[in-house]
């Protein structure tokens, strides 16, 4: 006895479990929607909504019933042309478009209202009890362009100060040319000066004269420091090359060692001498 009245129960449980998942897989509902009630910056291009139902709607029978359940209107009441696409391979997916081939143009920063009907039927003849409305805006397209402006100034004012910071930088970085001197006037210097003109030019010719020997002699020794230089690095930058203290003499016998040695020290020797 005991045992048939937990079977019995058990049974019961099941059924009262069983009724209500029928029951509540009995209604339509609406899952989700894109935009979202309430959003704002959306698109005006393509205006609509992506509508997704909780169970299948694509049948011939259904799309009949459902077609005329969508309406959408502008923020004055004025009706929006719309065009309602059924998915055939996502069951319970239900785009509503504005219809663009019969004339309309969405508005900048509007607002529109998406109004779904009671009365909605799903393919097993469910139907959604309850009307659904969602409301969404377009973007502010004239505040997008201001800041698109904006975000433009800065970047190429930024731009520009960080090349005239790297110009002056290498400005800074470039030796400066030598000076030139003034432009030489002879009339005004001999007036200066109360000599003749002849004289201040002869003077002026001795000048030039002295600063171009004073030159050329600047450059050659530039070029013979430079030359040295050369020769100096060469035993550093090429194998088997060593620097030589001085001549090998040319005697056998002077090529020992100890020959050798007292070869440098006379030659060190005598360069000190010379140098003092």
């Amino acid at each position: 006895m005991k045992r048939l009245s937990l079977i019995a129960a058990m049974a019961a449980i099941l059924v009262m479990i069983s009724a209500a998942a029928s029951f509540a897989a009995g209604g339509l509902e609406l899952v989700s929607s894109y935009p979202e009630d309430g959003q704002t910056n959306t698109s005006m291009e393509n205006l609509g909504v992506k509508l997704t139902f909780s169970n299948p709607i694509n049948s011939e029978e259904a799309k009949k019933i459902d077609e005329g359940k969508f309406t959408i209107v502008d923020e004055d009441g004025e009706k929006v042309p719309t065009q309602v696409l059924f998915s055939e391979k996502n069951d319970g997916l239900i785009l509503v478009l504005a219809d663009i081939d019969k004339g309309f143009t969405a508005k900048n920063n509007a607002k529109y209202k998406l109004t779904i009907d009671a009365g909605l039927v799903d393919n097993e003849g469910n139907i959604m009890e309850q009307s659904k409305t969602i409301t969404f805006r377009t973007y502010n397209q004239k505040v997008n362009t201001i800041v698109n402006m904006v975000m433009m100034t800065v970047l190429f004012g930024g731009l520009m100060v960080l090349t005239m910071r790297q110009n002056l930088k290498k400005e800074e970085d470039t030796p400066a040319e030598e000076t030139k001197e003034a432009a030489f006037n002879p009339y005004k210097e001999a007036k200066r000066t109360g000599k003749s003109v002849d004289e201040i030019m002869a003077e002026q010719a001795k000048r030039e004269a002295k600063l171009a020997k004073k030159k050329a002699r600047k450059a050659g020794k530039a070029e013979e420091d430079k030359k040295e230089k050369k020769i100096e690095n060469c035993a550093g930058l090429l194998n088997n090359v060593y620097h030589v203290h001085a001549p090998a003499p040319t005697n056998k016998a002077d090529r020992s060692i100890e020959a050798m040695k007292a070869a440098r020290k006379t030659s060190s020797k005598s360069s000190k001498s010379r140098k003092k």
